[in-house]
């Protein structure tokens, strides 16, 4: 790598970044002004007989490796790896080999996966202007989540930073083996059209480490799990390239389209997609937040789709660098997250069959049995933080084809109860609001208990609809 610190550039390192810089309205063959085959102040020094002082500007911050806006766009934030550790103000560890929900429960291994990896917060580097994430082969033990023969490492930047569309750029290599997986992608700040991927996933770049001369970009969309779909597309670097040297990988992101980058280089344009019941541009038209991982061994591509190649880290671990993340808006653009006008709900069952369905505006759950309890069929708004001192207001309209009881809690994760209120709801729709005080930080959630909560419930078949839910 060619520190991007140096004054001085050689145009044969500049091949990987060179057109990027073109996009920004200034190509580095252009910047050697003195022909001397490198780019440093002495071309500054010559620039300055010919270039306009919008070029100047611009070779001043490439030479000294400073974020250039880039033509069109305006950066709004970015990480370029300075400093000797990680920017906690940017970026936080998501850790262990588990998928859990938002009170920590468990839902899977291997991040849903079959990923081999256990995720430290010690496998993450960074030094001389790169952040460098170490895939290890190495025996782990956590008490709760068990043994691992290999660690890695996965940042978020959930709740430091998200976006809404813009410019996404990352620049990066990583090492080459069976069984490797490094991603750069986005998931969504809220899940505002409901659990994965019926509020979308966004892949900027993901990589087969045994087949490191071609990357792909991907969204996720449609449905909740296992009713969702994707589009993809695959960019095959030229003839001995590939993700072990640097490239800039990008994607620019519009209202009605998705299009993808290696060193400017477009390869995909995506805008069929869709979240169901919901308005187009849904569900990309909400703030995504960004990740950076190695996987390990996992469906994409561990052996038999599960397991790691040992003989992938013979001559010891293997790196995945990233120079940059920046982020950039589009000049004059109003892009910004559609808003909602009813949170929308998950459903839970036990002994009952029922559905629910969310759309614009109202969750719609369709009861064929209640079941024995009154959480037989809940409607769910998990994971609601609240802060000491606060008071929070839920409001919600209900309606049911025929009339009957439910109950609405607010609870904590312990069970314990801060708003337990039952009501008739009937065939007109009724307007309900409740304020709910707090004497403590906590993360909550709102049920909406739609089972056997009295004798009162029909047992027939009927629809409840929720609409216009609001948590303040």
């Amino acid at each position: 790598m060619i520190p991007k610190k140096l004054i001085s550039v050689t145009l044969s390192a500049l091949a990987a970044v060179s057109a990027a810089t073109c996009m920004r309205g200034l190509c580095a063959i252009d910047m050697d002004y003195t022909a001397d085959g490198a780019v440093d102040t002495f071309d500054l020094i010559a620039a300055r007989k010919t270039a306009t002082k919008e070029e100047l500007e611009r070779l001043s911050d490439f030479i000294l490796g400073k974020p250039v806006t880039s033509e069109g766009y305006t950066l709004v934030w970015s990480d370029e790896f300075d400093g000797t550790s990680l920017n906690t103000d940017n970026w936080s560890y998501e850790l262990g080999n588990w998928k859990t929900d938002s009170k920590g429960n468990y839902i899977t291994n291997g991040w849903g996966n079959n990923e081999q990896e256990f995720y430290t917060d010690s496998n993450a580097t960074v030094s001389d202007g790169v952040l460098t994430i170490a895939a290890r082969r190495e025996d782990y033990a956590d008490p709760v989540q068990g043994s691992y023969e290999y660690t890695s490492a996965r940042l978020s930047s959930q709740y430091k930073f998200s976006t809404c569309g813009g410019r996404i750029e990352v620049r990066a290599r990583c090492d080459s083996g069976r069984s490797l997986w490094p991603a750069i992608w986005m998931l969504p700040e809220d899940s505002v059209y409901g659990g994965w991927a019926a509020s979308g996933e966004i892949d900027i770049m993901e990589g087969w480490g045994s087949t490191p001369d071609k990357v792909c970009g991907t969204i996720h969309f449609g449905d909740v799990w296992p009713n969702n779909t994707y589009l993809t597309a695959d960019y095959n670097f030229a003839e001995g390239d590939s993700t072990e040297s640097w490239h800039t990988y990008a994607i620019e992101w519009d209202r009605d389209e998705m299009r993808w980058f290696v060193d400017d280089d477009l390869y995909s344009t995506q805008s069929d997609w869709y979240s169901v019941n919901r308005a187009y541009p849904a569900p990309f038209d909400q703030n995504f937040y960004l990740l950076l991982n190695l996987a390990v061994g996992g469906h994409f591509d561990g052996i038999d789709g599960i397991y790691a190649d040992p003989a992938t880290f013979a001559a010891g671990e293997k790196h995945f660098e990233i120079d940059y993340v920046r982020v950039y808006k589009r000049n004059g653009d109003s892009f910004s997250p559609t808003p909602q006008t009813s949170a929308a709900l998950s459903l839970y069952r036990e002994g009952a069959e029922a559905g629910l369905t969310n759309k614009d505006g109202c969750s719609v759950a369709h009861i064929v049995t209640l079941g024995e309890k009154p959480y037989s069929v809940m409607g769910l708004l998990e994971g609601q933080h609240v802060a000491a001192g606060e008071e929070h207001t839920l409001s919600f309209t209900a309606q049911s084809t025929v009339e009957r009881e439910i109950t609405v809690t607010v609870e904590d994760s312990q069970y314990e109860r801060y708003l337990d209120k039952t009501m008739i709801v009937g065939t007109e729709p009724t307007q309900f609001t409740f304020t709910v005080p707090f004497g403590t930080d906590m993360d909550v959630d709102i049920k909406f208990l739609m089972g056997r909560v009295s004798d009162n419930v029909p047992s027939s078949e009927h629809d409840i609809t929720l609409s216009e839910i609001s948590w303040k």
